[in-house]
Formats: C-alpha cells, sequence, structure tokens
C-alpha cells in the first residue's frame, strides 16, 4: 500500500484505505464489520510507516466521536463501519452535521450488504444521508473507490460537514486493477483549540437552515461534477441510470444484449443533481434506474420529474425490478425486456440446465467450525432446556454464536449487538404476570464491550431475573480476530479491562466463571443459575479454535478421536452426528457407524463427553 507509482490489484476496501493514504489522513477508528472490515485493518498496516493513528474502537459510536474530535482539531480523519453500525453511529452523526467537523475533514464509509451475506438485515444506508443532509458518495469501480476518498475529503473541508461514501459487499470484496496516486508530505494545519460553537442548542432550528444552505451548493457542485459519466452514446430511446457496483452489471447487460441504451454512471448520489439528469434524459422516452438495496435514486428522479421532459421512469417501484436483494446483469436484462427493450426468449434449456446444476449443489447449513466452544454452550442450554421441560427462553444477537439459532433452535433471537440482554431486561419481569419460563441472554465478549454494559446495569437496577451468557472467546472472531478491550495487546500504550472486573462493578446476584471446554459444568453452573433469583452472570471462557490454531498450532500433540464401533449403536443413536453435530463427525453410510474427520477434527475431545455409551475416545477430555 506505501507503493505510489505502479497499478495493484487491489479490493474495493484496499483502494478505499489507498484513497485515504493519497488523502493525506492522519486518524482513523473503526469497529471491524463486514465488509467493511478490510479498509481498517488495511490502514492499520501502513500506521507504522505514516504519521497515522489507527484504531479499533469500542463501537461505532465512539469511532465517530473520536475522528470528530480530531477533525476539529484539524487531523483528517475517516471512519468506516458496516451498515448496522452505522445505525449505532447515527444518535452522533445527526448532531455533529449541524455543529460541523471543522477543517480537519471527515468522511464515514459505510459498506452495505444487499442481501444480507453477513448481516441480519440487508439495510440501504442512503437514507441517513437524507435524514442528516450530508452529501453521499457512491464510487461504481474499484478505480473510483481510491479517487472519491481524496475528493470527499475535499469536500468535507470545504462545507465542514461529514461526507458520506458507500460501498456495497461486491465491491468492497472483489478486486481489481488500481492505478496509484502519490502519497502526500503531511502538512495538517493544527489547532490547540477547539472551534467555537460546537452545540446547536438553543436554536438548532437555525443550523439545520444553514445546513440546507450548505447542501444546495453542494448540489451546485455534484451537477458539475467530473464523476458522473455518461457511457455506451448512442441515438436510444432508453437511458439506464446506474449507481455503485450496479453500474458494471449495467454495462454487462448491455454488452451482452448488443442494445441500443445510454448509460449515466452516478457517484453523486445525494443531493441528486437533478438538473444534470434532466439534461441526461431530453432525448429519452424512457428511464431505467439501476440501484442496490431500495429505489433512493430513482425517488428522487420522480420528485423532480414534473419538471422533466414526460419520460416513463422504470425502476423498483413500477415492479421492473426487485425492491430486495443484490442486483446482477440477468436481472437488468430481465428488465430490459420487460419494457420492450431487448426482446429475450425463454431458453427451457438453459431451465432445465439450472435446475439439474441446482440439484446437485449439496446443502451446507450453517454451522459452528470444528470444535467450537460456542456449540459446547448451545449444547448445554439444550440439556437445560429439557430439564425445564422447554419453558427456557434464549435471547441473543449477532455474532459467530448467531449460529445458535441454526442449532436445533437453541437461540431463540438474533438482533442486533446487545439485543439479547436488553430485551431480556424485559422478558426477565414477566414473572409478575404468571410467566414461568426462565430466560437466558447470550452476547460474545466484544459485543458486551459494545453494546450490552447499559443493558445489564438497566437488568440489574430493575431486578429482571435472568441469566447472562458471555462466550468470551477473547476475540473478535467472527471479523478476523480483532482485539477488544478485554485481551492482552502488545500495544504498551493499552490497558486491559476484563469483563470480570466490568459484571463486579455493576454488582450482579451472581458472577461464575466457567470453562467451556468442560460440558458437564456447562450444563450443571447453566441450570443452577437460572434457578436462581436476580441477575445472574456466567461468562464461559474458550479461546477460539481457529485463532488458537493459527497461533499456537497445539492440536497434533494431542491424541487422535476415535470412534470405538464395539461400543457404538450405529443407526439406533447418531446423536454425535444428528444431535451434537460437530463438522469433523460424519456418517458412514456403508458401515452405519460415525466416523472422524481428522483433516478437521482438531482433537478438542467435546464429543467423548457428549456420546451416551462412552463409544468415542480420545482428544483433549
Amino acid at each position: 500500500m506505501d507503493e505510489s507509482k505502479d497499478n495493484m490489484m487491489l479490493s474495493g476496501n484496499e483502494a478505499i484505505a489507498r484513497g485515504a493514504l493519497e488523502a493525506g489522513i492522519g486518524f482513523c477508528a473503526s469497529y471491524p464489520g463486514t465488509p467493511s472490515t478490510e479498509i481498517t485493518s488495511t490502514l492499520m498496516k501502513s500506521s507504522a510507516d505514516e504519521n497515522l493513528y489507527v484504531e479499533w474502537s469500542i463501537n461505532e459510536k465512539v469511532a465517530l466521536e473520536a475522528c470528530a474530535g480530531v477533525s476539529w482539531m484539524g487531523v483528517p480523519a475517516i471512519c468506516p463501519m458496516k451498515s448496522l453500525g452505522l445505525n449505532v453511529a447515527a444518535d452522533f452523526l445527526l448532531n455533529l452535521n449541524l455543529s460541523g467537523t471543522g477543517e480537519g475533514g471527515l468522511v464515514v464509509v459505510v459498506c452495505d450488504d444487499p442481501r444480507g451475506h453477513s448481516s441480519s438485515n440487508e439495510q440501504d444506508s442512503r437514507f441517513y444521508s437524507k435524514a442528516s443532509y450530508l452529501p453521499l458518495l457512491e464510487p461504481t469501480g474499484f478505480q473510483q473507490a481510491k479517487d472519491v476518498i481524496p475528493f470527499a475529503f475535499e469536500l468535507s473541508r470545504k462545507y465542514e460537514i461529514p461526507v458520506l461514501v458507500r460501498s456495497t459487499t461486491r465491491l468492497s470484496h472483489s478486486r481489481g486493477i488500481v492505478r496509484l496516486g502519490e502519497l502526500p508530505d503531511i502538512s495538517w494545519e493544527l489547532s490547540d483549540e477547539l472551534p467555537s460553537s460546537l452545540y446547536n442548542v438553543p436554536k438548532p432550528h437555525l443550523r439545520h437552515r444553514d445546513l440546507l444552505n450548505k447542501l444546495e451548493r453542494i448540489s451546485d457542485d455534484f451537477t458539475k461534477s467530473k464523476w458522473n459519466i455518461i457511457e455506451d452514446v448512442r441515438d436510444a430511446d432508453v437511458s439506464i441510470i446506474a449507481s455503485g457496483i450496479c453500474r458494471s452489471y449495467a454495462k454487462e447487460a448491455i454488452r451482452i444484449s448488443e442494445t441500443d441504451a445510454s448509460l449515466l454512471s452516478l457517484v453523486t448520489t445525494h443531493p441528486l443533481p437533478a438538473s444534470f439528469i434532466r439534461e441526461y434524459l431530453l432525448d429519452s422516452n424512457q428511464a431505467l434506474v439501476i440501484e442496490e438495496v431500495d429505489p433512493f435514486i430513482e425517488d428522487a428522479i420522480l420528485r423532480h420529474s414534473k419538471s422533466m421532459k414526460k419520460v416513463d421512469i422504470h425502476g423498483k417501484r413500477n415492479g421492473v425490478l426487485p425492491l430486495y436483494g443484490e442486483m446482477d446483469a440477468d436481472k437488468i436484462l430481465l428488465s430490459m425486456s420487460k419494457i420492450g427493450l431487448i426482446e429475450r426468449a425463454s431458453d427451457k434449456r438453459d431451465q432445465k440446465a439450472v435446475k439439474k446444476a441446482l440439484n446437485a449443489l449439496i446443502p451446507r447449513p450453517l454451522t459452528f467450525c470444528p470444535g467450537c466452544t460456542h456449540r459446547n454452550v448451545f449444547w448445554a442450554i439444550r440439556q437445560v432446556r429439557k430439564r425445564f421441560s422447554g419453558k427456557l427462553v434464549v435471547a441473543g444477537d449477532i455474532g459467530c454464536y448467531s449460529l445458535g439459532v441454526f442449532y436445533g433452535d437453541s437461540m431463540n433471537t438474533m438482533q442486533a449487538m446487545g439485543s439479547g440482554i436488553g430485551t431480556a431486561n424485559g422478558l426477565g419481569q414477566l414473572h409478575r404476570f404468571g410467566i414461568d419460563s426462565k430466560v437466558i441472554a447470550v452476547a460474545g465478549d466484544s459485543t458486551f464491550f459494545h453494546a450490552c454494559i447499559p443493558a445489564l446495569i438497566n437488568a440489574r437496577h430493575k431486578g429482571a431475573d435472568a441469566t447472562f451468557l458471555i462466550l468470551d472467546n477473547s476475540s473478535t472472531a467472527m471479523t478476523g480476530f480483532q482485539p477488544h478491550p478485554g485481551i492482552l495487546t502488545r500495544d504498551e500504550d493499552h490497558r486491559r479491562v476484563t469483563i470480570a472486573s466490568v459484571v463486579n462493578g455493576i454488582g450482579v446476584d451472581l458472577l461464575e466463571i466457567v470453562d467451556s471446554n468442560d460440558i458437564s459444568l456447562l450444563i450443571d453452573s447453566i441450570h443452577n443459575a437460572v434457578q436462581k433469583p436476580g441477575i445472574k452472570v456466567l461468562i464461559t471462557k474458550g479461546v477460539c479454535r481457529l485463532e488458537e490454531g493459527r497461533t499456537q498450532g497445539i492440536y497434533d500433540d494431542l491424541p487422535k478421536v476415535r470412534i470405538n464401533k464395539k461400543k457404538c449403536r450405529g443407526d439406533s443413536c447418531r446423536l454425535c452426528v444428528s444431535g451434537f453435530g460437530c463438522v469433523a463427525l460424519a456418517w458412514d453410510d456403508e458401515k452405519g457407524y460415525p466416523k472422524i474427520l481428522d483433516d478437521l477434527c482438531i482433537r478438542c475431545g467435546a464429543c467423548v463427553f457428549v456420546c451416551p455409551h462412552d463409544a468415542i475416545e480420545g482428544g483433549l477430555q
């Protein structure tokens, strides 16, 4: 990333990081979240060689607040996050837009996840630009992903407001050739004092007025912007308007269909450059708007359509394109046929081939990694639920442990980070209405610091009756093993804050630390805790197996796990594969016995405990 002259193969996230370096940033704060994580991790690799500070913050709101602080003092800052993270940061963002970011410059990169590949929703974050009256840029490819970042900082400094840059999963995680620019000599004009009036009271409506005036001037800038490019100009009745990665899908559809259509690649998507689009559509009878996920641009064009020449606007609002999921060239070709732009005959042979291919795919349900101690915890929860005749509700949130919703429904909810213990505040009060189901909340260690502490304090203060399991695997494992405040780091400036010390400070009714490798102890500890009144916390300790193996390589020294066929009950049991379900256990249909997949087995021995017939031997147990 320190090279300055050659072309490089970069992912969209790496290109954004490179653009930040070329913009001369001095500060980056973020919380890991797919698909945005690699922006910060890439900058972190460059921080040693550049005059740059990079941190994984405790959550996105704190990250954005930290970035605003340094921007106020003159240091340019970038704050990457995923779509759900912008929800967390929105409280501050919708104040910062009014009070301003000072002279440093602040760019917020939000990476949306159409179709929800690694998210609990498929949120379209562009509406935050409308809610906050802030400019929004959507790069359409890898080169623009880099080049648009310095422009975003120029815009931020010019108007002293945050600028939003939106990427999506396919752009963030795919790769392409990027032409690099020069890395600048850093020369910030730092201040020893904060700007005046960094507050919006007592007349926030006047700050709102000033921001609207800025947005109007930005709209004029966007109308003349070099970023919005008209491609494939032909004598065509149909004009296509595409933003973000949809531009690539549109170009592919035009190439495949060999149709006469022009394409507007739109980057400055809020405020909409209405006069530029009006001029673009002058010679068109129809327009097709392609975007992910919601009709954000389409609705804006429709609002301005009264001042435009009569043009039929097609897209999501009239059902030509779906209102959900990702776009692709096939969906665009279908939409082009719906509006009569192309004739696309149905090919039964292709349909048969697709159906045959889909039938050949092996189902691969979402599951835990081999030896993951989260599986042990949820196995224990399932056994405890049996002891209470099913009268046990388990509220969770998103993380590796969210896979508990697919593990025999051992976790009943999966919402936002921290929502497990949050909803348990309500569930834990229902005993007063005669409901006798026990309540368990589940969260991970990084999630605990990110979003659980206020809810746990509330549960303690209000006397909620619930058991809170904090699954501590000493890592932010789901997003790539980033550190959090509860683990030791090599940075001598960092101080460890243990989960137990925070929980002790809150003063819960019970705190217990349990080894999540010991399934018998897990079952008894959870069972005993849920029977006690009040708010109880169990910290289950078990290092992530992937991280443990990557850093320590200890598994080869453990005895291999084997099936004792003399003790195994075969098809009459199948508990190990059908019930416990470790992916290192498979079923041998020919022999009618389970088998250990040695290339996957990490020899933890959890399955040794699970087998009721002592037919599994070896491992750590």
